[in-house]
C-alpha cells in the first residue's frame, strides 16, 4: 500500500492564526504525524500546484479558527476558501481547531459548505498554554487515530506552549539540521590530588567521553540509516556526524522520478553539502547556494567517494548508487515525471515563476533550498530552469564535452528552457556550472 506524503493539511489565516499554525503543526510532527503547512509569506498561486497535491494527499484537513478568519472567505478568490472548498469536494476528514475562543463566526454571504465545516463540525479547543501537550493528545487519541491510526514519536516532544515557542525559535535561528552537540566533560579536577590520581581521573574521563561519542555516533547513524530503509540505506561506520547529517539531508530531499527505480534530488547541490562530505572548513554564509567551479572530474570524484561501491571502490560512505542524470533523465523530471508537464519552463510557462536567469538575477546565483519565492514543478523539483546551468553524464555533439541543461543566471528566458542544452569541457570550471544528483535503483 502507498504510503501517503501527509497525514494532515492545516489551513489558517496568516492575520491572527499564524502562530498558531506553526505551533500545531511542530506538536503533530513531534508526535510522528507528517502535517503540510504554508507558513512562509508568499503570493498567491506561487505554490499553488503543490498545495493543492497536499490537499489530495491528506486524509485530514485541520482548520484554525482565529478571530477572523473566515470573514474574507466571502471573497471568491480567498485563499482559505480555495483550500476548504477543495478540502470538502475531495470529502476530507475536517478538524475545526478553536485555538483562543475568539471565532467570531461567518458572514452570511460565505458559501453554505464552508459555514457547515467550520460551525456544524465540532471543534477542538486546543489549550495554548500549559496544558497544550494534553489537548493535543486528547485531540489525537479522538480524531486523528481513528482516521489514520496512531504514529511513531521520535526524538523530542514538548508539553506545553513555552517549550514549543522556544523549540520554533531554535528552528527558525538556524532552519537547518543542528549541529553535532559538545560533550563538556569535567575539566577541573581538586588541585591538592597527587599526580598520579589526577591522570587516573583524567584518564577515566577521556575514556567515558570517547565512549560517549562511539554511543551517540552509532545512535546517530541507526536512527539516519531507519528513517532512509526506503533505500535499504547502509552508512559506513567512520563517518563524522556531520557527514551523516548531509547525507541525511540529502536523501531526505530526493523526489520520486520513477517509482522504485530513480529519484533526483529537489535541489541544486549545495556549498554546503560539498564541503560537510569532504569534511573541511567553509563559509558558512555560503552553505545554501549552489556549488558550482568545479569540473566534471570533481564531482565524478565526490560522488564517487559518496556512493556506487564497485570491486574498485568497496567502501564509499554508501551503499547507494548515487550519479548524475543522463540528459534525457533530467528533461523527463524536468516535464514532471508521469505527470507530463507540457510547460516551456520547468513548472510553468512563464520564465519569472520558476526560473532565475538573466531579466531577473542580478547577475547572480540564488541559494538552492525552495525558499526563494519561486516555483516548483509537480514533483517538487526546483529551478531545473536557470540559477545554474546542470552538468548531466551525456556526452554532448563534440569529442570531450559533456551536456549542460536548464541555463543559468546569466541566460535569456530563451535558454532557461526545459529543452536548452549546452556543451561543457570536462576539465572545464564555470561560476554558471553546478549540478544536482540521482539516486538509481540497483539491478
Amino acid at each position: 500500500m502507498k504510503t501517503e506524503k501527509y497525514d494532515i493539511f492545516i489551513s489558517y489565516r496568516r492575520d491572527g492564526g499564524a502562530q498558531y499554525a506553526r505551533i500545531l503543526q511542530l506538536m503533530l510532527a513531534q508526535r510522528g504525524y507528517r502535517v503540510f503547512l504554508d507558513y512562509d509569506e508568499l503570493r498567491d498561486g506561487v505554490f499553488g500546484k503543490r498545495i493543492k497535491a497536499a490537499i489530495h494527499e491528506a486524509p485530514i484537513f485541520m482548520l484554525v479558527l482565529s478571530e477572523g478568519a473566515m470573514e474574507r472567505c466571502a471573497n471568491a478568490d480567498d485563499w482559505v476558501r480555495e483550500e476548504i472548498l477543495l478540502a470538502i469536494q475531495e470529502q476530507k476528514n475536517f478538524i475545526p481547531i478553536n485555538p483562543d475562543k475568539k471565532f467570531n463566526g461567518i458572514k452570511a454571504d460565505v458559501p453554505e459548505a464552508i459555514h457547515n465545516v467550520a460551525c456544524e463540525i465540532q471543534h477542538s479547543e486546543i489549550d495554548f498554554g500549559q496544558a497544550l501537550g494534553v489537548t493535543i493528545d486528547l485531540m489525537i487519541q479522538d480524531r486523528i487515530v481513528p482516521k489514520i491510526g496512531t504514529r511513531q514519536q521520535e526524538g523530542h516532544v514538548d508539553d506545553d506552549y513555552k517549550g514549543a515557542k522556544e523549540t520554533l525559535q531554535k528552528i527558525d535561528r538556524r532552519n537547518r539540521i543542528m549541529k553535532w552537540f559538545t560533550i563538556i566533560g569535567v575539566t577541573i579536577v581538586v588541585l591538592a590530588v597527587l599526580g598520579e590520581c589526577a591522570w587516573l581521573v583524567r584518564h577515566h574521563i577521556d575514556k567515558d567521553r570517547i565512549e560517549a561519542e562511539k554511543a551517540s555516533l552509532q545512535q546517530l547513524r541507526t536512527d539516519i540509516q531507519e528513517r532512509h530503509k526506503q533505500f535499504a540505506l547502509q552508512l559506513r561506520p567512520d563517518l563524522t556526524a556531520e557527514q551523516m547529517r548531509t547525507i541525511d539531508t540529502l536523501l531526505t530531499n530526493m523526489a520520486t522520478v520513477r517509482p522504485d527505480a530513480l529519484w533526483m534530488s529537489q535541489f541544486e547541490f549545495t556549498v554546503g553539502q560539498w564541503y560537510s562530505i569532504k569534511d573541511t572548513l567553509f563559509d558558512e554564509s555560503q552553505s545554501h547556494m549552489p556549488k558550482t567551479d568545479v569540473s566534471y572530474g570533481d564531482i565524478y570524484m565526490l560522488l564517487h567517494e559518496l556512493g556506487n561501491p564497485s570491486e574498485t571502490n568497496p567502501t564509499p560512505m554508501t551503499n547507494l548508487t548515487i550519479g548524475l542524470p543522463s540528459a534525457e533523465e533530467w528533461e523527463y523530471a524536468a516535464h514532471g515525471g508521469s505527470y507530463h508537464e507540457t510547460t516551456l519552463y520547468a513548472g510553468s510557462d512563464k520564465a519569472d515563476e520558476v526560473a532565475w536567469y538573466q531579466d531577473n538575477s542580478n547577475g547572480h546565483p540564488h541559494p538552492s533550498d525552495g525558499q526563494q519565492g519561486l516555483a516548483p514543478n509537480w514533483l517538487d523539483l526546483f529551478d531545473m530552469s536557470g540559477n545554474v546551468s546542470e552538468l548531466c553524464n551525456t556526452a554532448y555533439d563534440q569529442k570531450g564535452l559533456f551536456t549542460l541543461c536548464g541555463g543559468n543566471y546569466n541566460s535569456p528566458s530563451t535558454d532557461v528552457t526545459i529543452s536548452s542544452r549546452q556543451g561543457f569541457d570536462t576539465n572545464a570550471k564555470s561560476p554558471t556550472v553546478g549540478f544536482r544528483i540521482v539516486i538509481r535503483k540497483k539491478l
